[in-house]
């Protein structure tokens, strides 16, 4: 049978006191088969694996300032690095961390099928249900602002003739922006063109056209017969939302041609 021993210190004026609880109950404590220290610090107590409180782990405080947070004892846990990170993980897989430096903040967070990364905190990335969303762009092949996509749009704009007067014109067409870049296309169908007079233009472009110097943007002009001239295109008017046919081989306005007609157009320019 093994011998329990209690010492006192020969230098220490100290009382130790060993209370039994308030309980009905038997209580038992085992000692492990090891020399070790008992302390008020959980790593003098639990050494690298930290305290465990009941059958099931509730939490555990472990070395370095480590904190971790069970559920139901299970591998599910929220963990304090003590370097500044909450880590959320599941099967001891990580799913989510918040970093905190200072005043700036940074952070995964999984909600749902969600996903969002913030720095300086504002949000940056996010999933979403039809792809990924990305606040204050890409940057691709660098770091600067020339190397940097900010921005991706498609949708419709609505065409409208100025220079002449038509009926049955279909008025929708589609454009895709990819950066300061805005590819456009419209069909008119047929229409029918009356009290043509002065240049032919088009308007309703989705987005202003860059007030740089000389920086105009160009369209193709094919499978119509509503513009003379011999017209194959024309050009963007800067700071605007108008694109305007050009006679071929020639700087003059084309003109619309009264009748039964159809215009096909494609073309890109700048925004600023």
């Amino acid at each position: 049978m093994a011998k329990v021993k209690i010492q006192g210190n020969a230098s220490g004026t100290g009382v130790l006191t060993i209370t039994a609880p308030n309980t009905s109950t038997d209580r038992v404590i085992t000692l492990p088969d090891a020399t070790a220290t008992l302390a008020t610090t959980a790593d003098s107590v639990g050494g690298a694996n930290g305290v465990d409180f009941n059958d099931d782990v509730k939490a555990r405080f472990g070395a370095g300032n480590d904190l971790e947070i069970y559920h139901d004892g299970t591998d599910s846990y929220i963990h304090d690095s003590g370097s500044g990170n909450l880590e959320l993980r599941t099967n001891g897989v990580q799913i989510g961390i918040m970093a905190i430096n200072g005043s700036e903040y940074m952070g995964k967070f999984v909600q749902g099928n969600q996903v969002e990364l913030y720095y300086n905190n504002s949000k940056k990335f996010e999933t979403t249900a039809t792809g990924i969303a990305v606040t204050g762009g890409v940057a691709i092949g660098g770091t600067g602002a020339a190397n940097t996509l900010d921005d991706y749009e498609e949708g419709t704009w609505t065409a409208s003739l100025q220079g002449a007067n038509q009926s049955g014109m279909n008025t929708t067409g589609y454009y895709t922006k990819i950066g300061r870049q805005v590819f456009f296309q419209w069909y008119s169908g047929g229409m029918t063109i009356s009290s043509a007079s002065g240049p032919a233009k088009v308007t309703g472009l989705p987005f202003t056209s860059s007030n740089a110097s000389s920086a105009y943007g160009l369209f193709i002009y094919l499978h119509g017969n509503g513009v003379d001239g011999g017209s194959t295109g024309g050009y963007v008017q800067d700071v605007d939302t108008t694109f305007r046919f050009v006679d071929t081989n020639n700087i003059t306005d084309a003109s619309y041609v009264n009748g039964t007609k159809y215009i096909m157009v494609s073309g890109s320019y700048f925004v600023s």
